[in-house]
This record gives structure tokens, C-alpha cells and sequence, in this order.
């Protein structure tokens, strides 16, 4: 890249660069430094995912604990770009 190029951010899940921002995948309190570009509609997709489940993302000073919730929200993450991946399969093979 060079000069006055700027690289346009696509969500991971959808390839939409409507209102893409990077998420805390793992919480910015556990994890700060793990993000993924995600547009507004996965955002929240991925936030009420993790409310459904009952995952706090608070700070908790218990290491394990804070391991365990990173882990399960990850988790959730990577289940929603395999689910992505999945969609962008099927529907390039006219299976939608």
C-alpha cells in the first residue's frame, strides 16, 4: 500500500464493508489484542450469541476464569465464520 491508499475492512463472516469495525473476539478486558472485522449486523449477531449463553465478559482477577470465557467466546466466533464459510460454499455451488 502506499500513499493516499487506504485497504477497505470486510467482515469476516459476510465480506460486507457496511459499518465494519474490529471486534474484541475475546473481550477487550481478557484479550485486547485478538480482533476480527466485523460489520455492524455480525456485531451484534456475535454479542447477543454471547448473551444468549450467559458469557460475562467483565474482568474477573481468576485466570482460569477469564481463560474459560475467552475460550467459549472464540468459540462462538469461529463457529460464526465457519457458518460464513459455509453459506459462501453453498450458495457459489447455487445451493442457497
Amino acid at each position: 500500500m502506499t500513499g493516499s491508499e487506504e485497504k477497505i475492512r470486510r467482515c469476516v463472516i459476510c465480506g460486507s464493508t457496511r459499518r465494519v469495525e474490529a471486534n474484541h473476539v475475546g473481550g477487550r478486558n481478557f484479550v485486547a489484542w485478538f480482533t476480527g472485522p466485523l460489520c455492524g449486523d455480525h456485531h451484534d449477531r456475535f454479542h447477543v450469541l454471547l448473551r444468549q449463553m450467559r458469557l460475562d465478559l467483565r474482568y474477573t482477577p481468576d485466570p482460569v476464569e477469564r481463560a474459560i470465557r475467552v475460550l467459549k467466546a472464540i468459540l462462538v466466533f469461529a463457529w460464526m465464520v465457519l457458518e460464513g464459510l459455509h453459506y459462501a460454499v453453498n450458495w457459489r455451488k447455487g445451493d442457497q
